[in-house]
C-alpha cells in the first residue's frame, strides 16, 4: 500500500474515531433534528461513511452520531451494520461528482442500482487489472455490484491548501442546499468542511463553530490572503466562504435569486463581513 493510501486510511481512522460497523447505505440521507420527516434538517450523511447509532428510538427511526460530532435522527433503514465493510482496507472514495453503480458490468442491460456522490466510499473486491473498464465492488449491504474504473480514486491523498482551492472549481454551479454535505448540494459550511477534509482537517459542521475551531487562527481584513476563511452575518456568524484573493470569495449561497456554489466579489456580495480566520496547515 502506498504512503498516500496509508495516510488516507490513517486520516479516516482519525476522523471517524472508534469503529462500530454501521455505515450509510443510501446515496445521501438527511439528518433531522427530530425523528420525523417534517422536522428541520441539521446535516446530511453520504454512502459508505461510518456513523454511530446512539439509540433506536422506535417507529423506524434511529439517532446517530457522525464523525464531526453532529447528532440527529435518520430512518433506521438508511443505516446498515457491516463491520467487514467499515474496517476494510479496500475502501476507496469516488473522484467524480456522481457515479452510477450497476448490477452487471454493462450500462444498457439494467438501470443503475445507485447513483452516489463525490467522496462516497465503495469496497473493492479483487486486485485491479488496469486494462479492465469494469470493477467489481461490494456494497454496504454485502451485495456484489459493478462500477466503472474512471469513477474511483485508487490512490487518494491529502491536498495542500492551494490544491484544495483549485480542486474547488469542480463544484462550481452545484446547487446550494440547506444542510447539504454532498455533490447533490452543499450549504456554505458543508462546502467548507468538505474542502478542509481534503486537506486532512475536520472542522465543525456549522459556520459559528468553525470560526471557533482551534484549527484556525484569527486574521485581520487588511491581512487577508488566498485560502483564508471569511465569516459573514448580521451580529452573529451565519455564513462562511473561502477568500481567493483580489477581493474574490468562493462559497455556496444565493446571489440574484440563484442558489449555487459560486465565486463572488467581497465588495458587492449581499453577505456582511464579520471576521476572518487562517487555516493552520497540518
Amino acid at each position: 500500500m502506498s504512503r498516500f493510501l496509508i495516510l488516507f486510511f490513517g486520516l479516516s481512522m482519525t476522523l471517524t474515531g472508534s469503529l462500530c460497523g454501521e455505515v450509510i447505505n443510501q446515496p445521501v440521507i438527511n439528518v433531522f433534528i427530530s425523528p420525523e420527516e417534517n422536522s428541520a434538517v441539521d446535516s446530511q450523511a453520504i454512502y459508505g461513511n461510518p456513523v454511530v447509532v446512539v439509540e433506536d428510538v422506535g417507529t423506524g427511526w434511529s439517532k446517530i452520531r457522525m464523525p464531526d460530532g453532529v447528532e440527529g435522527f435518520v430512518r433506521s433503514v438508511q443505516v446498515i451494520r457491516n463491520e467487514d465493510f467499515e474496517k476494510s482496507t479496500q475502501l476507496r472514495p469516488l473522484k467524480n461528482l456522481f457515479a452510477h453503480i450497476y448490477r452487471v458490468p454493462d450500462t444498457s442491460t439494467f438501470p443503475p442500482l445507485l447513483t452516489i456522490p463525490y467522496g462516497a466510499k465503495i469496497k473493492l473486491i479483487n486486485a485491479i487489472d488496469d486494462e479492465e473498464r469494469w470493477v467489481p465492488i461490494e456494497l454496504a449491504s454485502g451485495e456484489r455490484a459493478w462500477i466503472q474504473r474512471g469513477d474511483i480514486d485508487f490512490a487518494p491523498r491529502l491536498k495542500t491548501l492551494e490544491e484544495a482551492l483549485v480542486f474547488s472549481t469542480k463544484f462550481l454551479g452545484l446547487p446550494y442546499t440547506w444542510g447539504g454535505t454532498s455533490s447533490y448540494g452543499f450549504d456554505c459550511s458543508g462546502f467548507v468542511q468538505m474542502l478542509c477534509k481534503e486537506m486532512g482537517l475536520l472542522l465543525p459542521r456549522n459556520s459559528r463553530d468553525q470560526a471557533n475551531s482551534k484549527l484556525l487562527t484569527p486574521v485581520s481584513r487588511e491581512d487577508l490572503q488566498r485560502g483564508d476563511l471569511i465569516f459573514f452575518g448580521e451580529g452573529r456568524i451565519t455564513h462562511v466562504g473561502f477568500y481567493l484573493g483580489n477581493n474574490e470569495i468562493l462559497y455556496s449561497g444565493v446571489r440574484g435569486g440563484s442558489p449555487t456554489i459560486m465565486v463572488d466579489h467581497l465588495q458587492t456580495t449581499k453577505y456582511h463581513y464579520l471576521t476572518a480566520r487562517r487555516i493552520l496547515q497540518p
